[in-house]
């Protein structure tokens, strides 16, 4: 489904990424924690070439890519491959809710204009955000605005959704609505990997933990395994920090 190889990156001399491997199965949702400034955005990025990888290969759904030898045909195929939830919402000011939702389907995938701003719809009534299809992302709390822009990635039908730190710009209140919608998606087997600090979503929805430290991965397991008995003593000292937080 997903396997990412021996990725790198690097920002001239400064190495974000170290020699990066892991697989996700269909419709495991993989949480990635870790210390800020440790990769794990970045590594998200290069997963759709938001950011281009130094070395390494990317699988995901039918794209197969190489960061030394890839050609823009290749990124684009990656690209349909998955949806990105940006941690600052990334909207369309001068759309509304519903054209914001509809508009990867009308401009990338071709869809007809009706049909797409029905699926658009659809979806954002499955987010709770019926009463607000006309509105304008500037009228919308931050949660309101984060689940437009999970309804987009939604929308775009790819084989995984990509989830940036998708809470960390939006009030306390706003939280639990987001996480919510993340929740319903997991039940639903929808194929995910979360970048994000909420500790308690990892230990309730995660099907596999991932530790990032320095570029590197750490540990892997599942949450009990990674909350509950660490192997290594960075993930034990995160750990015990992070939960102490939250």
């Amino acid at each position: 489904m997903i396997k990412v190889s021996n990725l790198s990156k690097k920002f001239g001399d400064l190495a974000v990424l170290k020699d990066i491997s892991f697989e996700v199965a269909k419709g495991e949702i993989v949480v990635i924690i870790g210390p800020s400034g440790t990769g794990k955005s970045t590594l998200l990025r290069c997963l759709n070439y938001l950011e281009t990888p130094t070395t390494g290969q990317i699988h995901i759904g039918n794209a197969t890519i190489d960061a030394i030898s890839h050609k823009p045909k290749e990124v684009t195929t990656l690209r349909q491959q998955s949806s990105f939830v940006f941690q600052n919402y990334s909207l369309f000011a001068n759309k509304t809710a519903l054209q914001n939702v509809a508009e990867s389907l009308i401009t990338v995938w071709k869809i007809p204009a009706q049909e797409a701003l029905a699926t658009a719809k659809a979806i954002l009534v499955k987010v709770g955000l019926e009463d607000k299809l006309d509105v304008y992302p500037s009228q919308l709390s931050g949660g309101q605005q984060q689940r437009v822009g999970i309804a987009r990635a939604m929308a775009a039908k790819g084989e995984v959704i990509l989830f940036d730190e998708p809470t960390s710009a939006l009030d306390p209140e706003w939280v639990d609505e987001v996480l919510a919608v993340m929740k319903q998606l997991a039940f639903e087997k929808q194929t995910m990997i979360v970048v994000t600090h909420e500790m308690q979503f990892a230990k309730e929805v995660a099907d596999r933990v991932i530790f990032m430290e320095d570029g590197f991965i750490v540990e892997q397991g599942s949450p009990k395994e990674v909350f509950d008995n660490p192997k290594h003593e960075r993930t034990k000292a995160f750990v015990k920090r992070a939960l102490k937080q939250h």
